[in-house]
Parts: structure tokens; sequence; C-alpha cells
């Protein structure tokens, strides 16, 4: 298998893997209830009671995709009616489609989505404002990987800005992008940590430098104590930290699904680089419920 469908394949892997204990910020409780394996945790809303968290997934089932998913799917899409080339227009029609009302996708919308929804049924005959909602968090990422998987890395800060229209979402998503195209192109994930840093904007090169300088740390501890929530500012150190300290995709996964919080936001880029580092596994693979359509854009694609 190619590392652009193991890209792909990674992203959607993790997110989907991540879901059942999503957006839970207590580190014990997601210890006591996905034990060793918690990857595709099958969880009810008692499992969130009685500590920091949201329930955002009622509806979903092991091997579904959050909104994060749902965003690279969206991508492929896009990709897939501009034959692999990233077209602006297709991009945002099929974003509309997607995840507006009438649309097929049915779950949590986050602020990202939501405001990018309202700013593009708002626009006007002829209007080119950019639709991306005033965001810094991650769903600014979410569709690079499937991007990048098509080579059209040249696209990304378009693609950032469609739906996190932000200096900060562009300059973390600037690194993420460069950890994906290195990872894709056969670097391992140390490398992949350098090729971001080398492009990371002084105004956020601490949080990355401090995610270098702590892998005596647990991802545990480290992203308790940078933060856990949906910030990419939280988010891609963490990201950043597992890279440098995880030696296998499934540990990878695993340990970041203990580091809670936004642990769907982080899965996609960490099961992106990853995916292309080491392959995701195939038993995981198969528990994605879209697989067929996963495949199907990505045999559209060529990827």
């Amino acid at each position: 298998m190619s590392k652009n469908r193991d890209m792909i394949l990674g992203a959607l892997v993790g997110d989907a893997a991540s879901l059942g204990l999503h957006w839970i910020y207590d580190q014990p409780r997601i210890r006591a209830v996905g034990g060793a394996k918690p990857e595709f945790c099958i969880t009810t809303r008692q499992d969130y009671d009685g500590i920091p968290s949201y329930f955002a997934h009622p509806s979903k089932a092991p091997g579904d995709l959050t909104q994060y998913g749902e965003q690279l799917m969206v991508m492929l899409h896009a990709l897939a009616t501009s034959e692999g080339r990233y077209n602006q227009t297709h991009y945002e029609q099929a974003f509309l489609t997607h995840f507006g009302d009438g649309g097929s996708y049915q779950g949590y919308i986050d602020h990202a989505t939501r405001e990018t929804l309202e700013n593009l049924m708002a626009r006007k005959t002829g209007d080119s404002a950019c639709p991306g909602a005033d965001d810094t968090q991650l769903p600014a990422v979410a569709k690079l990987p499937a991007l990048i998987a098509a080579g059209q890395e040249r696209n990304a800060v378009a693609a950032i800005r469609t739906t996190n229209n932000t200096d900060i979402a562009e300059v973390y998503g600037q690194v993420a992008t460069a950890m994906l195209v290195a990872a894709r192109d056969g670097h391992n994930a140390r490398q992949a940590v350098n090729a971001g840093l080398a492009v990371a904007d002084n105004s956020i090169r601490a949080p990355l430098e401090a995610a270098c300088a702590a892998t005596d740390q647990s991802t545990e501890d480290f992203t308790a104590d940078i933060g856990m929530a949906c910030e990419l500012s939280f988010g891609l150190p963490s990201v950043v930290h597992t890279l440098l300290t995880a030696p296998t995709y499934t540990d990878a996964i695993r340990r970041n699904i203990r580091a809670g919080g936004d642990s769907c936001g982080r899965a996609i880029l960490l099961g992106g680089v990853l995916g292309a580092v080491h392959g995701p596994p195939q038993d995981w693979v198969d528990r994605l419920v879209s697989l067929k359509d996963i495949q199907q854009r990505m045999e559209t694609l060529e990827i």
C-alpha cells in the first residue's frame, strides 16, 4: 500500500479509534474505562458523568468518524470531483453539501464548521470572501492528510483558511503540512517533526520546542501540562511530543487517547504522519464503517 493511502487511512483510523473516549478531560477515568486497549471503545453517557467532559457523539458507533474525519472525507470528495486538483469552488460546495441543511452528515457540529456554514450560506452572488471561521482550533488541519496525499500541498493555506480564517490557524497549519509532506516523502517521525520546526513561525516556536524538550515525560503528563482542549496551540505540541516518543502507530494512538481532551482532533494529524511512516494496523483499518467509501474515493484519485 502506498504512503499516500496509508496517510489517509492512518488519519481516519486514528479519528475513529479515538471517538469513544473523545472529550473526556479526566485521564484516570479514561484509563478506567478504556483499559489497556482504549481504541474503538464503546462508551455511554454515564462514562462521562461527574468529570470534566462532553459527550458529543451519542449516535456514533465504534468505527464511525467524528466531524474531523468527515472534514477529511469532504476534501477527498472535492478532490475527486476536480481530477485530483484542489478547486476552491468545488471544496466549498462539497463542504456545504455535506455539512449543511439536508446534507448527509449527522452528528456534532463544531464552531469552525458551524461558522463556515453560516458564512457560505450568507454569501451573495459574486462574493469571493473567504468563508472560514474566526477559529484557532484543530479543525484547521483535519483536511490536510487528503490534500497532501493528493500532492496538493501548495494549496494548504487556502484549504486551512476555508474553515479557519486566522493567522494562528495558518502558521500551525504550515507546520502540520510540512510534517505530513515529510512523512509522505519517506522520512521517519523525528525527521517529520524537524521538517515542521523548520517552517514554524517564531510566534509558535516556544510550545513546539517545549514538546521536543519534554520527551522524558509521558504523553499524558505533557498534554495535561500544555492543555488538552481543541486549540492548535495545545494540539500541535502534543502531537509533536507523541511523534517523538511513541515507537509505533498503535502505541501512539493509544497514548493520544489516554492523554484525553480533544484526542480526535489530534489523531487526524498524528495518524496521518504515522500512517505514512509505519502504516496503520490492518485490523484497525477493517473496523472503519465507511471503509468501502474511503477506498472508492482513493481509487478515483488513483491514490
